[in-house]
């Protein structure tokens, strides 16, 4: 019998068991490992499919008007269940061999970023508009303003030069004439001494009735003297002259008194009016200095730089140059005659310091008069020294006023005035300019305020603005925006019409500056701020701009009934945005203000060039203003009735109300309050508010999968962080994440 303890039998059967078995269990491990991968895999695809279908769930209307994609209003965990059973139900039917039996766990849908965000909505814009703004915006505006930035830079150049020329001339000037006058203060309290001479006066030797001038107590001094001898040494009841010698007395105490007070008052005052017009003098000196310097900048100015890069760009249209502006660069230069020449202002502060050397002498004369009141009185003065202290007083008094007071060619004030009016003799011809100019501004004022007048008679659609304002405060409110800290646009400020035609020429050519620095920005890159103005006027709606050239007619107030449709907030939206005026009119009051401006400075170009011949260059400017407010006032008439004008007599490039609308979005920037107010318009316009329609999701979806084999095995390497997911009994889960954004 065999020992069965000892036997072999059976020993590669055993051996062959244990290695299967290890086999075996590697082989179910790395199954059950390719069928979690695989369901990870699975996963990831369906939890993006289950995203894309429920995003494609988008609102058509929002997209159809403007453009947009938002979330519509089914019920997003709805929709991703279903497309995920879908998914899994058909591969459970298409499976031939069922591997992998997955089930779907859970799902869910969270949404994110409303477009009502600022952030949001712009980025909508510029995926709208990053192709279509800048050819556009290229070939139809800046292919029309790139030929005339040369000569617009010259006129901007020029018109901020004698604009700022101007201004300062005028306050230089006044220093003159108020230094003058300070001088002629002076001289009128030299003419009131004189009085008591009088000047010239001849010395009888009578004593007149009542005299109280010096001549007169010359005059009768040696009869003074007569009597008062004849009764010295007498009693009074002997005395025959006294009642003559007290009057003598009395008349002579009388003006030397009122000498004395002439005396005090102007020597008080003569040194302190000519220190006036000695500061006075500096100060129209720094003024010219200044001047001066305002010259020498004009070449420098930064804003220049825009015009250049403009001109700099290879242009894609035929449109010739209208040259380099040499014309209005020779007005400029002009500038340099509106200077005083440094000799002027010494020989001016000569003439202060002689006024003053004068002054002293005539001083110094009328002290010796006065200081033989007591001499006079006592009847002890020789005759011979009295009359020659007169005689001095007299003629330095003479001497002071013939060249300070008295009409005549040895006056030194009036040939300083005479110097002065020099240089100021197209004054008056270019204060008549004004004026006109004024007036015509005056019109353009009117004309402003005959639109705002209208909001009277249209207070049925303010209840539409009323809304919008509403909706924009909440849009606002949603963004926790309390300011606006970026951009320039708009917000509801109400613009004042200058008639100042320095100060309206000013802000137009400002305006310009702006134009072409925007221009040039562009140029270097699209910003936003183009890309949501072109957005604007492509998806919102224009004022008809023809409805204002019948109401302004004379007869158009009884129109206001038939064509205040025209006015509804629907009808001026791309207005309302860009300015922000929650009423019917204000918004289209303050686009032809603005286009007035624009105009204004366009036309001043053109009439720096026709009235470059009329030689003083504040003349000029003044002629020039004057044609552009004439030309601008007719032109925003045409435009109302054709809704197109011509860019520049020189340039016959048509511009339409539309793009000048398009030019101000561009230079009033990108702005939230704007934002806010296209959202606003949107929300009007659909009923459906940007702020709670979703552009962005987040899905998550949960899917399981039964473990066949070890399933101890897989949750110990779930736990050690070799897989992902996680294992409860013989349950594999597997969570998924995928984003979508419009």
């Amino acid at each position: 019998m065999n020992d069965l303890r000892r036997s072999e039998q059976g020993a590669v059967t055993v051996f062959f068991i244990v290695i299967f078995a290890s086999i075996f269990a590697f082989v179910a491990l790395l199954i059950d490992f390719a069928r979690i991968f695989a369901l990870q895999a699975k996963a990831e695809v369906l939890a993006h499919a289950a995203s894309r279908s429920v995003m494609s769930s988008y609102d058509q209307q929002l997209l159809e008007q403007y453009g947009l994609f938002a979330y519509g209003e089914t019920d997003g965990n709805y929709i991703m269940s279903k497309v995920l059973q879908d998914n899994l139900e058909m591969a459970k039917r298409s499976d031939d061999l069922p591997v992998l039996g997955a089930r779907l766990d859970s799902s869910s849908a969270e949404f994110q970023r409303p477009l009502g965000m600022y952030n949001v909505f712009e980025q909508q814009i510029r995926e709208q508009m990053k192709y279509k703004a800048p050819i556009d915006f290229t070939i139809e505006l800046i292919n029309r303003f790139k030929p005339m930035s040369q000569v617009m830079k010259e006129t901007s150049n020029t018109v901020d030069l004698l604009g700022k020329l101007q201004k300062l001339y005028e306050r230089r000037e006044a220093k003159f004439d108020a230094m003058l006058e300070k001088q002629r203060m002076v001289a009128k309290l030299v003419e009131s001494v004189s009085t008591v001479i009088p000047r010239s006066g001849s010395y009888s030797d009578s004593q007149g009735e009542g005299s109280s001038t010096a001549s007169d107590i010359m005059a009768g001094y040696s009869d003074f003297v007569y009597m008062y001898e004849a009764d010295f040494g007498r009693e009074p009841s002997e005395q025959q002259y006294m009642k003559e010698i007290n009057e003598y007395r009395y008349q002579a105490g009388r003006m030397f008194g009122r000498l004395g007070n002439l005396r005090k008052e102007a020597d008080g005052l003569h040194g302190t009016l000519l220190n006036e017009a000695n500061v006075l003098l500096t100060e129209a000196q720094d003024i010219n200095e200044l001047m001066r310097k305002t010259i020498e900048e004009a070449e420098h100015r930064s804003a220049q730089d825009g015009y250049n890069e403009v001109s700099s760009i290879q242009s894609t249209s035929g449109n010739e140059s209208l040259g380099d502006g040499g014309e209005i660069a020779q007005i400029r230069k002009k500038g340099q005659s509106l200077l005083v020449p440094e000799s002027m202002f010494d020989d001016f502060r000569g003439d202060i310091d002689g006024q003053a050397s004068q002054f002293l002498r005539l001083q110094s004369a009328s002290g010796s008069f006065y200081s033989m009141e007591g001499l006079v009185s006592s009847a002890s003065a020789s005759e011979s020294s009295l009359h020659s202290a007169l005689r001095e007083f007299d003629n330095e008094v003479d001497r002071y006023l013939r060249k300070y007071s008295d009409a005549g060619s040895s006056n030194v004030l009036d040939e300083n005035k005479r110097n002065l009016d020099g240089h100021r003799s197209s004054d008056q011809e270019r204060k008549q300019i004004e004026q006109q100019a004024s007036g015509k501004l005056k019109e353009a004022a009117n004309l402003m305020k005959q639109i705002k007048d209208l909001r009277s008679k249209l207070g049925d659609y303010q209840k539409e603005f009323d809304q919008l304002e509403s909706y924009y405060n909440g849009n606002r409110n949603f963004n926790s925006a309390a300011l606006d800290s970026t951009g320039t646009g708009y917000s509801g400020t109400d613009q004042r019409t200058t008639i100042d035609p320095y100060e309206a020429g000013s802000e137009a050519i400002g305006g310009m500056d702006l134009l072409y620095g925007g221009l040039s920005n562009l140029m270097k890159g699209m910003s936003d701020s183009c890309f949501q103005g072109e957005y604007i006027v492509s998806y919102y709606e224009l004022f008809d701009i023809s409805t204002l050239d019948e109401l302004l007619k004379e007869s158009g107030s009884q129109k206001i009934d038939t064509l205040s449709d025209s006015f509804a907030a629907k009808k001026q939206e791309v207005e309302y945005i860009l300015y922000g005026f929650h009423n019917p009119v204000g918004n289209l009051a303050a686009a032809y203000g603005e286009i007035f401006a624009m105009r204004l400075a366009i036309r001043t170009m053109e009439g720096l060039i026709k009235n470059a011949t009329k030689g003083h260059p504040l003349v000029i400017l003044a002629a020039a203003l004057l044609y552009g407010v004439e030309h601008a006032l007719k032109d925003m008439l045409d435009l109302a009735k054709e809704g197109s004008i011509y860019l520049s007599d020189f340039l016959k490039l048509k511009l339409s109300y539309r793009d000048h609308l398009r030019i101000f979005l561009l230079l009033h920037g990108r702005s939230e309050q704007r934002l806010s107010r296209m959202l606003a318009v949107i929300r009007n316009n659909t009923g459906i508010a940007p702020d709670q329609r979703p552009t962005y999701l987040k899905g998550e979806v949960t899917v399981t999968l039964p473990l066949w084999f070890l399933p101890g095995v897989a949750k110990a390497m779930g736990g050690a962080g070799v897989l992902k997911g996680r294992v409860e009994g013989s349950t594999y889960y597997v969570s998924k994440q995928a984003d979508f954004s419009y």
